[in-house]
């Protein structure tokens, strides 16, 4: 009993079996080229965002000492101004 129920022949290739598989080949290396260019993109862009993060560092290294001083003046400012209205 046979298990092909369309009583149809296969159809052979219509491109020889060799050229198919040179196509897939040739696309199975663009495809690598490409993912080698993408990986390639993340990393630049991975480096990028370390070196922004690292300048933002620094600058907010630079930045909260000042930030500290000027709240500590503020609030030593009001304490003065209470205590000189208490005074009065």
């Amino acid at each position: 009993m046979s298990t092909d129920t369309s009583g149809a022949e296969p159809k052979p290739p219509a491109r020889p079996v060799d050229e198919i598989l040179a196509d897939i080949e040739k696309e199975r290396a663009g495809l690598t080229e490409s993912f080698d260019a993408i990986g390639s993109g993340v990393d630049e862009a991975m480096e990028a965002g370390r070196q922004r993060a690292r300048q933002a560092g620094k600058k907010a290294a630079l930045i909260t000492p000042v930030v500290a001083a000027v709240i500590l003046a503020i609030v030593i400012a009001l304490l003065v101004a209470k205590r000189r209205s208490r005074n009065e």
